[in-house]
């Protein structure tokens, strides 16, 4: 897949490479430092520009999502992403090779049972912004949320465009792996800076977490006993709810009166997608014959499938030819609910090209659904 940008379309900044470096003594507790910014970049949801699961053009229904046309913008957005940095002028991104297929997801943030994590956060955004945490032990003002809590006084660590805020949070045991879970965990982050509103989120703003069992990774804080890592969100970004929305329809409304108040308008701006990307497509390199993602046939893989958003956001991700393994329990199809992440091991051992999809009939018809290959 090479280090090209998962964005298939022009950047509002430069393109989007991140993930995590080599940190620490993966046997004494460190602090796992990463700098992080939300950037706005440009997306489109179907990059090859055609259904790669049919092998056909769009259909008129899938044209509704993907394509523009009366009171619909198409598939082309300003939206906002997390992407790391080499330090904290945020000048260099860091590559994250082999992990295109992860889109719009930010960086993946690890550490192990023990270790503190320290991300410096910066707001390239025109709107407020923060990162929230799942799972680990915070502070009222690294939580990554503003609301009334009695008096402390606290933001609560959300951040006004251009500004810089260093989260510190703790990774106590009850982040890590329970007696029966595997040796690492998935859990996520994302925005949280309007309290109980979803705009940062409907935006882009989400990224995973991993919590490894003390001793159980190694140096790049991997769990030792997996050979691949992959992440998956599945979600349906509303289009119009997210800051953007005017700043979208004056660039790709082709100026043409949108009515952001008609059912059309509400319909064809529901991205239902896998990673940011629909109708089986992906970044730069994705085609008919090879998918975004190439697994090894006889390996350990371990997916972390990621839920986020709404009243819809209920999803049923299912891989076709080859199971997976979760809580010693065998399946080809899990659940995942908004704010959640299901950690599933998987040895496969059918090569092929396989779809994998929410199994919810609406969502797969209308985009969630891609594929992986097995080789």
């Amino acid at each position: 897949m090479g280090l090209t940008a998962a964005l298939g379309g022009g950047l509002c900044l430069p393109p989007a490479m991140a993930h995590g470096l080599p940190r620490g003594n993966p046997q004494e507790p460190v602090t796992q430092v990463y700098y992080i910014a939300a950037d706005p970049v440009t997306w489109d949801y179907v990059p090859q520009g055609r259904n790669l699961v049919s092998g056909k053009a769009f259909s008129a229904m899938e044209q509704v999502k993907a394509r523009p046309g009366r009171n619909r913008l198409g598939s082309v957005y300003c939206k906002s992403q997390y992407r790391e940095y080499t330090d904290g002028t945020f000048t260099k991104l860091v590559p994250r090779p082999g992990d295109a297929y992860m889109g719009l997801l930010g960086p993946v943030i690890r550490a192990q049972v023990g270790d503190t994590i320290k991300v410096v956060f910066r707001n390239n955004t025109a709107f407020m912004a923060s990162i929230h945490p799942h799972a680990v032990f915070y502070s009222r003002g690294d939580e990554g949320v503003a609301f009334n809590d009695g008096g402390s006084g606290s933001d609560g660590g959300v951040v006004p465009p251009g500004g810089t805020h260093t989260y510190v949070w703790q990774v106590p045991e009850r982040a890590g792996p329970g007696p029966g879970d595997p040796s690492s965990l998935g859990w996520l982050y994302h925005d949280h800076s309007t309290g109980m509103g979803v705009p940062g989120t409907n935006s882009g703003l989400v990224g995973p977490m991993v919590i490894t069992r003390r001793g159980a990774a190694g140096r790049h804080t991997v769990p030792r006993d997996v050979d691949r890592e992959v992440f998956a969100l599945f979600c349906q970004f509303d289009e119009g709810r997210s800051p953007y929305l005017k700043e979208n329809i004056r660039r790709y409304g082709r100026g043409q009166k949108i009515d952001t108040g008609h059912r059309d308008f509400a319909h064809a701006h529901q991205k239902q997608c896998v990673n940011g990307f629909m109708f089986g497509n992906g970044p730069a390199g994705t085609s008919d014959a090879r998918p975004a993602l190439v697994l090894r046939k006889d390996t350990a893989v371990r997916w972390y499938v990621i839920g986020l958003g709404g009243r819809n956001d209920s999803h049923s991700p299912h891989w076709h030819g080859n199971t997976v393994t979760v809580h010693g329990h065998r399946a080809d199809v899990v659940t995942v609910l908004p704010a959640t992440v299901v950690t599933a091991d998987m040895r496969p051992d059918n090569p092929g090209n396989w779809l994998f999809h929410c199994h919810v009939d609406e969502h797969m018809m209308e985009g969630m659904i891609t594929r992986y290959r097995v080789e």
